[in-house]
């Protein structure tokens, strides 16, 4: 005789795989962009190699595009500082003239920018990045006068913004753009949009294989610095876009700013960057004209396909622990002990605003240890306290392509944790032997360790 239980599974259509394969490169800032929008990403914390006070004559360029920069010499370098802000280093430039460039940037913006960086300083009148192209294009992009932020683009428009603070310098999180479509110019400070113009330079474009200078200003390419106009202050990030983000971006990326380092904005949609502050992205619906609706934190976890992102400011972010991902899994807070279920120390924690609706959750196991001996399928575990080991819901993945996995249609609640998880699959059953006649109908409950992605048949053979 033999018995036959279904668990209900999710099925997905060939649409949702195909939109998977398009938007899985939101792996820039926050979630925001790709290697192809995102052309510059420099970070002091993936600086290595240097104890604190040594010069920084390398910053290697976190996009993916190797447009790293370089300081003429260690007389003009920056140095490397150690926790300088939120335990994390600055790249500090203190020396008469100092800058590190890029030349021959041959994928510079030509007609939309996004440059982003967070920053201290008391300077004024300062060159804070620089881009020339040729002689008569020697500023044909430029930020500039730390105190009343200036853009120049062979005139300059003043937005009145203050990114220092006196008499004791702060750290800030300051925001530029401009396209040439309509003109439009925005300048943002921590999160809050507070500058706005359009018709600035309109139809022209900036010169692509210029030179790129960080806290220099150039009048010719890579050259004639004025030691007046240099910048005197701490980096710890800066990020340029081929793009001009729009509102829910640019909140999205001050979040993860801000989370990272610990500072204060507005628009902040992100409550637990006290425990899980590393790589924060997220999605967003600020207005019909301004939403982002995937999102990858840490190259490894992604949201997409939100159901319900349709109300003005409407956000779910999340971001991790910090703990390893890629060394080997643990039974560490594993349900019964870790015997058929192991996992990343690694674990996400979701804050929602407003209601997003079901989401779809990829991961990308590329970087992840083999799975353990036994152990056949990848898993998400979510609980809402973040201890796994009992109350957490364990849902398996499903192979999409390649070295990625998702689960289809997933309601986050807010404040939920998430890990990724190794699973032995196993059956258990409420009624292991018994006797009886046999028009007698036995009832036996069956249970998985996991919730299945898909139908699944157990037989029971009597």
């Amino acid at each position: 005789m033999r018995y036959t239980h279904r668990s209900r599974g999710i099925f997905f259509s060939l649409i949702l795989l195909l939109l998977h394969a398009v938007l899985f490169a939101q792996t820039g800032p926050g979630g925001v962009g790709s290697g192809s929008t995102n052309i510059l990403w420099l970070k002091s914390n993936e600086i290595t190699g240097l104890t604190n006070g040594e010069d920084v004559l390398t910053w290697s360029d976190a996009s993916g595009n190797g447009n790293t920069l370089t300081a003429p010499s260690s007389t003009f370098s920056p140095t490397y500082q150690t926790s300088e802000i939120n335990g994390l280093p600055v790249v500090r430039f203190s020396k008469t003239n100092g800058r590190i460039r890029r030349t021959s940037f041959s994928d510079f913006p030509t007609s939309s920018i996004t440059a982003i960086y967070v920053n201290r300083t008391v300077d004024s009148g300062d060159g804070v990045i620089s881009y020339a192209s040729s002689t008569s294009n020697n500023n044909d992009f430029l930020l500039f006068r730390s105190e009343s932020l200036n853009l120049y683009r062979g005139t300059n428009i003043n937005s009145n913004v203050s990114l220092r603070t006196l008499p004791t310098a702060a750290f800030h999180i300051a925001n530029a753009m401009w396209r040439n479509s309509d003109g439009r110019v925005e300048v943002w400070k921590d999160g809050s949009q507070d500058f706005t113009s359009t018709g600035f330079q309109t139809g022209t474009s900036i010169t692509a294989g210029g030179s790129l200078a960080i806290a220099g200003e150039q009048d010719i390419v890579d050259g004639n610095y004025a030691a007046s106009q240099a910048h005197f202050g701490d980096f710890s990030e800066v990020i340029i876009f081929n793009t001009f983000l729009n509102t829910a971006q640019n909140i999205i990326v001050s979040n993860y700013l801000a989370a990272k380092y610990a500072l204060t904005i507005s628009n902040d949609r992100y409550d637990y960057q006290a425990s899980h502050s590393n790589d924060v992205a997220g999605i967003g619906y600020e207005d019909s004209s301004n939403e982002h609706t995937a999102a990858m934190s840490a190259g490894m976890l992604r949201v997409d396909n939100a159901d319900g992102l349709n109300v003005d400011q409407e956000y779910l972010l999340f971001g991790h622990n910090g703990a390893d991902a890629t060394m080997a899994w643990t039974t560490t807070e594993a349900p019964n002990t870790g015997t058929d279920i192991q996992r990343l120390a690694r674990e996400w924690r979701f804050d929602e605003t407003g209601t997003v609706g079901t989401i779809d959750i990829t991961i990308d196991v590329a970087d992840l240890p083999a799975l353990p001996a036994g152990h056949t399928m990848y898993a998400l575990m979510v609980d809402s306290d973040g201890d796994f080991s009992s109350d957490a819901s364990v849902y398996e993945l499903t192979l999409t392509g390649g070295t990625e996995y998702t689960y289809a249609g997933f309601d986050i609640s807010d404040g939920d944790y998430m890990a990724i998880a190794a699973v032995r699959p196993t059956v258990q059953h409420t009624l292991t032997s018994g006797a009886g006649a046999e028009d007698v109908s036995p009832s036996i409950e069956l249970e998985l360790n996991f919730i299945a992605a898909t139908d699944r048949t157990v037989e029971v053979t009597t």
